[in-house]
């Protein structure tokens, strides 16, 4: 026989059995690493002598074939229950404001799944945002986050890398809420915020390890109310005090800066 392709049923001391694709039992040489389930390919060389086929009763095969199945069956459950992306997920999104979002997103931007990882917002009132698009849903998006500070946003596409569509993401972002923390995120980072039962943007912001890491996710700082942020989240941001220090430190230079100003103004209308 050729090449072909079989499906370990049972491992011995000496030998395997295997599995044909039509379903015939042949006796091949043990090899290492070999366990049941798995798929390999066998060539003449590997079958026993005078083991062309087993000596197994129909109710055997049919017990074997019953346990390959359980096998592979439970392999597919193990994946779908690990995987953290749904059949429809294309993307997932997570807002951080008094109230925490996250949104599962499907190809064309409309939410599949809007769930509040703490509770924050009753799971009935999420319902509504299921099916809308998430463009014309910022605005409600907004009212459930109720936030006077700094919102923390991030986004994932899972099917690699496209970069128009988290483009469009953050262009509906920023038109619509004022002042966001937009961190961005890989499948690592949602797959670990899912364990730790985090936001994505809660997960992302606990790994920020500086002021200045920190500042490049802002597109206008507002010192006082990035330190009100960073206060509210101190138990997420690891360097909390030291970062309180630098913005108090950033303010007072800024504020210098205007005195200057203020100073310069007021000797050329004294010159005039």
């Amino acid at each position: 026989m050729d090449s072909n392709k079989v499906i370990i049923m049972e491992v011995k001391d000496d030998y395997a059995i295997v599995m044909t694709s039509d379903f015939e039992f042949i006796k091949i040489k043990k090899k290492k690493s070999m366990t049941e389930g798995q798929k390999i390919y066998i060539v003449d060389e590997d079958i026993c002598q005078g083991g062309e086929k087993t000596s197994l009763s129909n109710k055997n095969k049919l017990l074997k074939i019953l346990g390959l199945i359980a096998i592979l069956l439970g392999i597919l459950l193990l994946a779908f229950l690990f995987n953290p992306f749904k059949k429809d997920t294309y993307a997932t999104a997570s807002f951080d404001g008094d109230a925490s979002i996250e949104l599962s997103l499907d190809e064309n931007k409309k939410i599949t799944e809007a769930i509040s990882r703490d509770d924050s917002i009753p799971g009935g009132e999420l319902e509504n945002l299921k099916g809308k698009s998430f463009e014309y849903s910022i605005d409600e998006i907004d009212d459930y986050l109720e936030n006077d500070n700094y919102i923390l946003a991030s986004c994932y596409v899972p099917n690699g890398e496209n970069d128009n569509y988290i483009d469009d993401i953050k262009s509906t972002i920023d038109k619509e809420l004022s002042e966001v923390i937009f961190i961005n995120a890989n499948k690592d980072d949602v797959k670990q915020a899912q364990k730790e039962n985090k936001t994505l943007g809660q997960y992302k912001l606990q790994n920020v390890a500086s002021l200045s890491e920190l500042e490049k996710y802002i597109n206008n700082v507002n010192y006082n109310k990035l330190d009100k942020f960073v206060l509210t989240n101190s138990d997420l941001i690891k360097n909390s005090t030291h970062m309180r220090q630098q913005i108090k430190n950033k303010r007072l230079n800024d504020k210098d800066d205007e005195d200057d100003d203020d100073d310069d103004q007021e000797d050329e209308k004294d010159d005039d």
